[in-house]
C-alpha cells in the first residue's frame, strides 16, 4: 500500500462548489441583463400602456378599440418610412429624404388622379417610380460619386421641397372619395387596412435583410466596408441599391399617406416624418437585436412612440411636448444603440 496516498475531505470536495457559486450568480445576472437589454423597450411599452389605461385622465378612452385603431392607422405610414430608413442604415448610410419622397409621391399621385385624370393604379405606379428614381439619384451620388450621405440626402430633401413648392404653389390637392381614400380610412377584420401593408412590407424587408445574400452583404458593408471590399463584395453597388429600395418603400408610404389623409400638400410629410422614421429606427436598434437595426424592434419603437403620444395628447399636454418627446427619443436611442454596439464589438 502506498502510504503517501492522501484521502479527500469533505472540505476539499466543497471547495469547487464554493468557487462556482459566484460564477453561477454572475451567469444568472448576465442572463437577466441580456433579457432586459433585448426586451427592455417591450417591457417599457407594456408599462406605458398599463399606466395610460388605468390612471391619469381618460384611461377608458386610451385603451378603447377606436383609439387603438386610430393610433395603428395614424402610425402605419411612419412605420413604413422607418422600415425604409433602416435599409441604408444597415449598410452604414443615412437617408434623410424618406419623408420628403413620401410627400413627393403623395402629391404626384393626387395630381395624377385629380388633375391629369389618370387611374389610381397608373398614378400610384408612376409616383412610386419617381420615388425610386430619387432613391437611385441618392445612391449614385453616395456610392459612386462618394458624396457624404448626410450632405447628399439633406440637399436632396431641400431639392424636393423646392419642386413641391413650385408644383403646388402652396395649394392643397384634395382627393375625391374612391378607392384610395377607402384604402386609407376603412378597416379589414376590424383593423385599419394600412396595418396589413405594414405587416406585408415588414415581412418582405425582414426576409430581405435576414435570409438573403443581399441582406447579409449589407450587414457586412455596415460592419466594415473595407473588409467587405477585400473579400470581393461590390460595396458601391450594395450601397446604391440600398438607397434605391429605400426610395421605393418611401414612395409606397407616400401613396398610403395620401390615402390616409385624403389630400396632399407640401407640408404633408417632409422632415418631420424623416425625423420620426430615424427616431424609430435608432430606438428599434436598442431592442430585440440590440446594437443592430432590425425590423421587429423598429415596429415596436414606432408604436411605442405612437401610443405614448396618444396618451399624452389625451391628457392635454402642451403641443411642444410631442416634438420634444420624439427628439429626445432620437437622441437617447442613438446614444444607447452606439454604446450597445461598441460594447458588443469589444466583446467580440
Amino acid at each position: 500500500m502506498n502510504v503517501s496516498q492522501t484521502t479527500s475531505t469533505p472540505a476539499d470536495e466543497a471547495e469547487p462548489q464554493l468557487e462556482t457559486h459566484p460564477r453561477r450568480l454572475a451567469a444568472a445576472a448576465g442572463h437577466v441583463l441580456s433579457v432586459l437589454e433585448r426586451y427592455g423597450l417591450v417591457v417599457l411599452f407594456l408599462l406605458m400602456f398599463l399606466v395610460f389605461s388605468t390612471m391619469w385622465n381618460r384611461p377608458d378612452i386610451f385603451h378603447s378599440m377606436p383609439n387603438i385603431r386610430t393610433v395603428l392607422g395614424t402610425y402605419s405610414v411612419p412605420a413604413i418610412l422607418a422600415l425604409a430608413s433602416i435599409i441604408p442604415l444597415v449598410c452604414g448610410q443615412f437617408d434623410l429624404t424618406v419623408g420628403s419622397i413620401a410627400s413627393l409621391t403623395a402629391i404626384f399621385t393626387a395630381a395624377g388622379v385629380m388633375t391629369h385624370h389618370a387611374s389610381p393604379a397608373v398614378a400610384m405606379i408612376i409616383a412610386v417610380a419617381i420615388g425610386t428614381a430619387f432613391g437611385a439619384i441618392n445612391g449614385f451620388l453616395v456610392a459612386y460619386v462618394r458624396v457624404n450621405a448626410l450632405i447628399t440626402t439633406l440637399g436632396m430633401a431641400s431639392v424636393i421641397a423646392g419642386i413641391l413648392e413650385w408644383y403646388t404653389n402652396g395649394n392643397t390637392i384634395l382627393l375625391g372619395v374612391g378607392t384610395l381614400t377607402n384604402l386609407g380610412s376603412l378597416n379589414w377584420l376590424g383593423i385599419p387596412r394600412l396595418v396589413f401593408f405594414v405587416v406585408a412590407i415588414a415581412l418582405l424587408i425582414y426576409y430581405l435583410l435576414q435570409h438573403t445574400p443581399f441582406g447579409r452583404y449589407l450587414h457586412s458593408v455596415g460592419s466594415n466596408a473595407t473588409a467587405a471590399r477585400l473579400v470581393g463584395l461590390k460595396v458601391e453597388r450594395l450601397i446604391f441599391f440600398s438607397f434605391v429600395l429605400s426610395g421605393t418603400v418611401a414612395g409606397i408610404a407616400g401613396v398610403l399617406l395620401l390615402a390616409r389623409n385624403g389630400s396632399a400638400n407640401q407640408q404633408l410629410g417632409g422632415p418631420s416624418l424623416t425625423l420620426s422614421a430615424l427616431a424609430a429606427a435608432f430606438l428599434g436598434a436598442t431592442t430585440i437585436r440590440p446594437g443592430r437595426f432590425n425590423v421587429l424592434g423598429t415596429l415596436v419603437a414606432v408604436f411605442f412612440v405612437g401610443f405614448s403620444l396618444s396618451g399624452l395628447n389625451l391628457n392635454n399636454v402642451a403641443n411642444w411636448v410631442s416634438d420634444f418627446f420624439v427628439g429626445s427619443a432620437l437622441v437617447l436611442a442613438v446614444a444607447i444603440s452606439t454604446v450597445v454596439g461598441r460594447r458588443r464589438a469589444a466583446g467580440g
